[in-house]
């Protein structure tokens, strides 16, 4: 776990935000050189640095690797997203769909290549007979050669909750429809759930049970970012479904229930101290702009970068909206604790919960 030594003892409440920085980090980390060499070179402005931080991430994860996202089940029965980077001579003529739908389904000999704690969704044997894309249309089509089988009651629901987050990962896709030998899947065999023939990612993952006062007929669903920890200490983001009151501005919604925290703390993790504020958010045509306030954040102390992970991955789920810029007490020249700069807007990372096995 990475600590990091606040000078100002009002600050000290972050350190609980601070768990094993997601495996997303590792992509951008450098490792430590000559300090007097590196004390003689000018960094390079913070915008040409992240680019370069970005291309170097991005390199590191695609030469002569291959990069699936797939919803896996962790050990507390939460669907967490896991970017596996496949060696080479793992590499596949398959589709990523197909690649995707392989390791999501139960296999004996694949089983000790997932992240440790870390399950298939699928049952054993689940073939698919074909996989469509429709670019134009942002589809893609999977035909199971047979109902599923083997899945229990209680996991149905999440089997397709997987297939859909999975699927949608897949640049350009954002519709999914689910066929059996040909056929619409209409409903699912042990619960009888009924399955929509177009699903989006507004089907929810992880969904939470309505709270006291919500009006299920007047509701809407907010998609939130929190933080687990693996048997081995490692730290992934988990997504997790809200049903809360219809408003206006679903971004500060979900900001505001990010901020809430988790219903179930003993498994999920806050990623913002509860009394944190929303000064601020607006929405721009690429960019979702949203000024915070904490009393307790001392001014150029470095901010959790997995709270900051965590803004970027909800606010960017609520709105559609490819980045996010972040100020903090007026302050608009954030640095995390990955000494990452907030200074400009920032991307959803490509990868989350990044895994190189």
């Amino acid at each position: 776990m990475k600590t990091m030594a606040y000078r100002n003892k009002r600050v000290k409440r972050w350190g609980s935000l601070l768990l094993l920085l997601p495996l997303l980090s590792a992509c951008t980390q450098g490792s430590g050189g000559d300090q007097e060499g590196a004390a003689r070179i000018d960094p390079p402005p913070s915008a040409v640095e992240q680019d370069m931080i970005k291309e170097a991430a991005a390199t590191s994860i695609s030469e002569g690797n291959d990069v699936v996202t797939v919803y896996l089940l962790d050990r507390n029965g939460y669907l967490a997203p896991m970017s596996l980077r496949l060696d080479a001579e793992q590499s596949s003529p398959q589709s990523s769909a197909e690649m995707a739908i392989a390791w999501m389904t139960a296999n004996k000999q694949q089983a000790d290549q997932l992240p440790p704690g870390f399950a298939a969704i699928l049952p054993e044997g689940t073939k698919v007979n074909t996989v469509a894309e429709n670019k134009s249309e942002a589809t893609i089509t999977i035909d199971f050669a047979a109902p599923f089988s083997g899945i229990v009651a209680s996991q149905e629901r999440k089997a397709i909750e997987a297939l859909v987050w999975t699927l949608t990962e897949i640049p350009g896709i954002d519709k999914v429809k689910l066929t059996v030998a040909g056929q619409p899947l209409q409903s699912l065999p042990a619960t009888g759930l009924p399955v929509d023939q177009v699903l989006t990612r507004g089907f929810g993952i992880n969904l939470e049970e309505a709270g006291k006062g919500v009006q299920i007929n007047r509701s809407m669903a907010v998609t939130l970012y929190f933080s687990a920890q693996s048997a081995e200490g490692e730290g992934y983001f988990v997504p997790v479904t809200r049903l809360i009151n219809r408003q206006a501005d679903p971004a500060k919604a979900a900001l505001e229930q990010l901020i809430l925290g988790p219903h179930n703390s003993k498994y999920l993790k806050a990623v913002l101290t509860s009394d944190m504020t929303i000064e601020k958010l607006t929405q721009m045509a690429d960019t979702v702009n949203v000024s915070l306030r904490d009393e307790d954040w001392a001014p150029k102390s470095p901010v959790p970068s997995e709270m900051m992970e965590a803004l970027v991955l909800t606010l960017t789920e609520a709105t559609g909206v490819p980045q996010v810029r972040v100020v903090m007490n007026g302050d608009d020249s954030l640095i995390d604790s990955d000494e990452r700069s907030y200074d400009h807007p920032v991307t959803r990372p490509t990868n989350v919960n990044a895994y190189s096995r």
